[in-house]
């Protein structure tokens, strides 16, 4: 009986179990897979005119999904163009309204720079011109710079952008020409693009200086293998790191000046303790 029972599994182990049914052969998915795709080749049409016709396989068929194949000219496609010319994100006319340009304008044009709480007049009438430092910003001269991807780190970026900061523009070139820094190379070739931008807008490029600047991180990480002694290997990761630059004239420097000349001088802090004088040596530890 054990003889005949393990003669029979055996038997049984070494059929093979892969085959198909003639009912799944005759099945959807049968066919499908039994089909071969056949070979399609699609060729733009050469004339004009024929941009939007259907182009039709090489041996009669369509798609798999029995859809006509269409081909659509990118020039022509108003999808496409409406991509990848997309209007910028906020522009002066969205934050001020032009009669605040108009008002902005008169009053540079009467004292030189921009005074905030001044009386203008405008088409015989007076306005008081009131305007935040944000729109104040937007409509002062001004030279927007960012760089590409710069091998470095923030720490060692920052030592040579605090040495920048503050320089008239033709300065700072100087100075990153004599900088031992392997990051000036970068920053020399970015100001160098904010003097050709600086000429296409009409500015005068000895009057820019340096009013703002920081670094941030690049997420971009490039790693190798370094090699070490006793046939240990470790891992390089070299950071990046991206720069950005703001120039302003010397309208601005002189607002900046006109404003702190009007805050009050002498201030007093306000409390109790400041005018009170101190009535004994204070000691040099706690006495709770």
């Amino acid at each position: 009986m054990l003889a005949g029972s393990l003669s029979r599994l055996t038997s049984l182990g070494s059929r093979r179990f892969f085959g198909v049914s003639s009912i799944a052969r005759q099945s959807l998915f049968g066919e499908v897979t039994s089909l071969e795709h056949p070979k399609e080749t699609l060729e733009p049409p050469k004339n004009e005119n024929d941009a939007s016709k259907t182009v039709a396989p090489t041996d009669g068929k369509a798609d798999l999904r029995g859809n006509a194949i269409q081909y659509i000219d990118p020039s022509k496609d108003e999808k496409l163009q409406e991509f990848l010319k997309s209007k910028p994100i906020r522009s002066v006319d969205e934050l001020l309204s032009p009669l605040k340009r108009e008002l902005y304008l008169a009053n540079v044009k009467q004292n030189g720079f921009f005074k905030n709480r001044q009386q203008i007049e405008l088409n015989g009438s007076t306005y008081m011109v009131k305007l935040t430092p944000e729109e104040v910003k937007a409509l002062e001269p001004s030279v927007y710079l960012e760089s590409y991807r710069i091998k470095s780190t923030p720490k060692k970026a920052n030592i040579v952008l605090r040495a920048l900061k503050g320089l008239r523009l033709k300065e700072a070139i100087t100075q990153l020409h004599f900088m031992r820094k392997k990051i000036a190379t970068d920053l020399y070739i970015l100001l160098e693009r904010g003097l050709k931008d600086a000429e296409t807008l009409g500015y005068n490029p000895e009057e820019l200086y340096i009013s703002e600047a920081w670094v941030g991180s690049d997420s971009h990480k490039s790693k190798r293998v370094e090699c070490k002694g006793r046939g240990r290997t470790g891992i390089i990761t070299h950071r990046h790191v991206n720069v950005k630059f703001v120039l302003r004239s010397d309208q601005t420097l002189r607002r900046i000046t006109w404003e702190k000349s009007q805050q009050p001088k002498n201030n007093k802090i306000p409390g109790s303790v400041i005018d009170q004088k101190i009535r004994s040596k204070p000691s040099g530890f706690y006495k709770w």
